[in-house]
Order: structure tokens, then sequence, then C-alpha cells
């Protein structure tokens, strides 16, 4: 059983966060459960993760939750901070809007209740290392002109899709090359979801040891545009009518090769380089999730 921990809410610094700041203190308060906790407003994910790593390294012995209260940038951020910290430290997620990705992974789990997260348990979950830096649920190529920036999926435009067709990108998946020709995107996913709402991993698993890895080849822009719903919802790994134009792994391990820099999302930052080695951290990082009532 773990010990009474104390808890560290790691805020965005924005306009609203003196407001969060009130609810989550009133809510404390009101629970009455003896609970210490603090709050810190990062200046984002990189500032984030100095916090956590320095707090960990000063506080070994205080058993802390270190709460992320905002998107999966910030997420990522925390966990990476948390990355070697030992035992007594564990990352959770406050999310009462349903838009964290981490969050979303656990389908019909309250992570916007301040008593079920107390009440919550432990459990190991996998990161992904991207070079030097690191990602919780999702590392992608193709996408960042794509986005919308909202959950509602994707807005492309044909000088992206023909751009991205005359990309050629050499990658080996657990050490064997991929014939992948020129691609338009690929996904290499941890949790179901990556930035933006994609759903682009509905049967990945976060505890596995595994990346679920999707290459779509490069298509003619009507195709493409056909392929882009399947791709956003969730249905693109079992829609048989685009069998030939992804390709479909497993995968412990990707060594991702450009003559020209490429620039990645891990979990809504960016990371630009010709080459990048990406292997899955098995059991990285303890989340602590919801206690479903």
């Amino acid at each position: 059983m773990m010990s009474m921990l104390r808890y560290l809410f790691i805020l965005e610094d924005s306009e609203t966060s003196a407001n969060l700041k009130a609810k989550l203190s009133r809510e404390m308060h009101e629970m009455d459960s003896g609970v210490e906790y603090d709050f810190y407003e990062a200046a984002g994910p990189e500032d984030a993760l100095r916090h956590v790593s320095l707090f960990c390294d000063l506080h070994k012995d205080i058993d802390t939750c270190f709460v992320s209260c905002g998107g999966d940038a910030l997420t990522a951020g925390v966990a990476a901070g948390l990355m070697g910290s030992g035992e007594g430290k564990y990352l959770a997620v406050y999310d009462a809007e349903g838009l964290n990705s981490l969050a979303r992974y656990y389908e019909g789990v309250d992570f916007g209740s301040l008593p079920m997260l107390i009440a919550g348990s432990p459990s190991g979950i996998d990161m992904i290392r991207i070079n030097n830096s690191y990602a919780v649920n999702a590392c992608t190529f193709g996408l960042e002109d794509m986005m919308s920036g909202k959950a509602s999926g994707f807005i492309p435009s044909l000088s992206t899709i023909l751009r991205r067709s005359f990309r050629t990108i050499r990658i080996k998946a657990d050490g064997v090359p991929l014939d992948t020709g020129s691609i338009l995107l690929f996904t290499l996913a941890n949790g179901k979801y990556a930035s933006g709402g994609l759903n682009c991993a509905p049967q990945a698993s976060n505890d596995d040891g595994k990346m679920d890895l999707c290459i779509v080849k490069t298509l003619p822009p009507t195709r493409m545009m056909k392929l882009i719903p399947a791709l956003a919802s969730g249905g693109l790994t079992d829609d048989t009518a685009f069998t030939d134009d992804i390709i479909l792994r497993r995968v412990k391990n990707l060594e991702v090769e450009s003559a020209k820099e490429i620039t990645l999302d891990l979990d809504g930052m960016s990371l630009t380089d010709k080459h990048f080695t990406i292997r899955l951290i098995p059991d990285a990082v303890r989340l602590i999730v919801p206690s479903q009532g």
C-alpha cells in the first residue's frame, strides 16, 4: 500500500491558471483529507521537466504525486522529469475537459475528479524515447501541417499533400529496413491518441512493451482525402480498402533517417533532425489511475 502522498499540481502558466488553482484549492479544502499539496506554474514542458527532475533529486524521501493539469505536451514534460526518479514518485493527470490524450486512453475513468484521483492506484506505463526527448502517447511525422489543433480532426491542403509526396525517409523497425519508398506520414504510438485528438492507434496498449507503427505511403491527393477520415477516427488499420497503402508493425525500436531535416511531433512538441533513434522504455513511469468509485 502506498504511504500518504504529497501532491504537486503542475499548471500551465496562462491567463486561466489562477482560476484553476483556486478551483483545485477549493476542492482540496472541501475534501478535508489532510493531504498536503502545492502548485507550480510551468512556463512550458521543458520548465515542467526541469522542476520535476530537480524536486525528485532534492526530495528523495518525500513520496510525491506530480499532477499534470494541462495538455499532452505538459504531461510529457512532467513524465520526462520523472524518468529515473525511483520509488515514491508518481505521475497523475487532472483533466476536467476530457482533452488530454493520456486521460482519454482510460475510457470511462474520471480524470476530472480529485476524490477519485486521491483514491487512485498506481499502474506502470511505458514511455517513448526519441533521441534525448520523451513522449507519453505518440510520435508522428507529416501531420503538423494537417492538424486543426482541435479534437475534430484534420484540415488537409493540397500543397501539404504534394510536398510530402516527394519526401523519402529510410526507416528500420527493430533493426530491419522497411521498403517504404516515399511516404506521406507515419504514426508511432504508445497510447491510442496523438496530439490534436487523432485516434491513431485504437488497439495500442501503453504497458505491453510495444509501439504501434502505421506508415502511410505516398498517395494521389484524391485517395488521401478518402483515407483521412479513417485515420482520424481510428478505423484505418481495420479498413481493407487501404491495405496496400499502409504498413503496420508493432515494434520496440525505430530508426528514422532523412537526407534533409524533418520534424517529428512528440505529444504536441516539435523535434527537428535528420536522424532519430526511437525506443520504448517499458514500465518507465508509475501513473496514478483514478478510482472508478
